[in-house]
């Protein structure tokens, strides 16, 4: 019983001191505070006493002010850390939505750019009975043989017809569906089934020959069978001539193929092949014209 009392008074003891020095210090802090104040307002120089108070004073609050300082810089911290990752998260998602504009962009130019180009060949095919397609399919495993348009039989499409775009000949209709169709392109590896009869130079002195394949190293049509030895200059014009083939297979006359580029085997005869590069792009089609006759014509 007695140690217990002695116990508790002692605690009591314990924080009545703690209390008493506190106190002290508070009073040795608002005196410094004072003293100093009436010395500076007096422009006096504080005595040896006074500055060992204030130095004990501002050393007891820096040590009281450490703590809280180091919270405060930590918790400046992490707001800023999380300011920086949201103006970060911020500036991404601007950035998306900047570089998803700028593809749509690019693509609706793209399309209006090949929409042009399909309207001027349009254009220049008055005299042909035509029909419009898009291209509606292009399999990257295949993408130099063929392609899909949206327009087959009831639409007036037969297999064998030319088939126009980007401003040329590019391939004949191998497939007929009713409401689409397969076209074969002149660009295949595996050559030309249904070769193109073609002329070569100006109406006055004509050289013919076949569109019979394509050269994937020279980016160019071949043409074989020529009726002629003599050298063609280069960007020499070469269109289809009408001649050979009959009902779809046949080819209307006038429509434009490419240029000559080049020769090879010159002066071989029959081994002999001119290059024609084509007149528009053969990787980026998006519009095609199939080409069912002349107008006026059978």
């Amino acid at each position: 019983m007695n140690s217990k009392l002695k116990e508790k008074t002692v605690k009591k003891f314990n924080f009545s001191k703690v209390m008493i020095i506190a106190l002290l210090i508070v009073i040795a802090a608002v005196t410094a505070i004072v003293v100093s104040s009436k010395n500076y307002s007096d422009h006096k120089k504080p005595s040896a006493m006074t500055q060992t108070i204030n130095a004990g004073t501002g050393f007891v609050d820096k040590i009281l002010a450490a703590p809280v300082h180091f919270f405060q810089d930590r918790a400046n911290q992490v707001h800023n850390l999380l300011d920086t990752y949201k103006q970060n998260e911020s500036l991404k998602s601007q950035l998306t939505k900047s570089n998803d504009a700028e593809s749509k962009l690019k693509s609706t130019e793209s399309e209006n750019k090949a929409l042009k180009a399909a309207l001027k060949l349009q254009e220049t095919l008055t005299n042909y009975d035509s029909v419009s397609s898009n291209v509606i399919n292009r399999s990257p495993s295949s993408w130099n043989d063929n392609l899909i348009i949206d327009q087959g039989t009831d639409d007036g499409v037969q297999e064998g017809m030319i088939v126009m775009g980007n401003a040329g000949v590019i391939g004949r209709v191998s497939q007929a569906n009713k409401d689409n169709s397969k076209v074969a392109l002149l660009s295949s590896a595996s050559g030309v089934t249904n070769k193109i009869p073609v002329k070569l130079g100006s109406d006055d002195k004509p050289t013919y020959g076949l569109l019979t394949g394509y050269d994937s190293h020279q980016a160019a049509y071949i043409v074989s069978s020529l009726t002629t030895k003599d050298q063609f200059a280069k960007g020499t014009s070469v269109v289809t001539s009408g001649l050979g083939g009959s009902g779809s297979d046949a080819s209307p006359s006038g429509l434009s193929v490419g240029t000559v580029i080049g020769e090879k085997d010159a002066d071989s005869g029959l081994s002999r092949q001119v290059y024609v590069k084509p007149v528009g792009d053969l990787y980026d089609i998006r519009f095609a014209f199939v080409i069912k006759g002349v107008n006026g014509g059978n």
